[in-house]
């Protein structure tokens, strides 16, 4: 009966021993466990985060490679003497490629849509992440008179060098690039590139106050910019072409600088794609302005003149 005793005691002992022994294997595997998956969530975290910062870092990226676009089609066009034949191929291959024609713009090295994702790619793989773009559009469009819309399609593919996690998207990122300051193309092929005008926004809405033509005066003086339905907007501008626009822009040609630059003026109305272009107006002296200022019958309430003509 000892004997059974002391047989069963083992037993008990043993199948105890055991259950331990389960629970110490099943406690380490549930502990290896979580640690695996709190490695495997920082992982995705990371690739997370990652993800989250590069749609940032793209819109950077195509704001800065856009606006040195615009700046090199200028100074393409002030070098070559001729307006750009085709904005959207042109500055698909500025912001892609950097070049324009094939003719190398310094603006653009090391400053392109290409150069900024490929260095995306090389600081990824520095904390273990494989990421690959895919550029398959880009385009422009005038969506305002004092702004131009850049939208880029682009497919993403993240992986993280570990197989924690992946990631495969299409991202459409778009950013706008103001036109402000920059030299528009009328003035510098229509002058040989010796006069050259910054788009400014005109700080002056009423230009004659009373018989006072002190604002006008300003604003011809300093060739501001207004919108107008009935010219051009800057991608037209860019291309040459004088056709009214919605997002149209226009500015009074101040004669004065180009006659101090040795280039001949022409009796027409001073207002730009008028005076730039070939179309036939009917045109007005006004009071108080110097004698090679003229506008035509369809700016004279325009710019509040109306009852000064000469």
């Amino acid at each position: 009966m000892a004997v059974n005793k002391k047989g069963i005691f083992f037993t008990f002992a043993a199948i105890a021993l055991a259950i331990v022994i389960i629970l110490s294997f099943n406690v380490y595997k549930t502990y290896e466990m979580k640690e695996k998956a709190d490695v495997i969530g920082l992982r995705i975290n990371t690739v997370n985060n990652f993800v989250k910062d590069v749609e940032q870092d793209l819109e950077k990226g195509l704001y800065i490679a856009s606006f040195r676009a615009f700046a090199s089609m200028s100074e393409y066009i002030a070098n070559n003497g001729a307006f750009i034949t085709d904005i959207e191929d042109s500055f698909n291959e500025l912001v892609l490629e950097g070049t324009l024609n094939n003719y190398e713009l310094s603006l653009m090295k090391d400053s392109t849509f290409t150069d900024w994702v490929n260095k995306i790619e090389i600081q990824a793989d520095k904390i273990g992440i494989t990421v690959n773009f895919t550029i398959t559009d880009v385009s422009i469009n005038q969506t305002d008179a004092w702004s131009v819309s850049t939208v880029a399609d682009i497919d993403i593919t993240v992986k993280d060098k570990k197989n924690a996690s992946s990631w495969k998207r299409n991202k459409i990122v778009a950013t706008r690039v103001s036109i402000e300051n920059f030299e528009d193309p009328l003035y510098i092929i229509n002058s040989r590139g010796r006069v050259t005008n910054a788009i400014v926004k005109s700080p002056i809405t009423d230009f004659v106050d009373e018989g006072d033509i002190s604002n006008l005066l300003m604003h011809l003086n300093n060739s501001y910019y207004i919108e107008s339905n009935t010219s051009p907007n800057f991608l037209m501008r860019l291309q040459g072409d004088l056709s009214n626009s919605d997002t149209g822009i226009e500015s009074l040609v101040n004669l004065r600088e180009f006659r101090d630059q040795g280039v001949g003026i022409k009796d027409r109305s001073a207002v730009d794609y008028i005076y730039f272009g070939a179309q036939s107006t009917i045109n007005y002296r006004i009071n108080g302005t110097q004698e090679w200022f003229k506008l035509d019958s369809g700016h004279l309430e325009v710019y509040e003149v109306k009852n000064m003509t000469i």
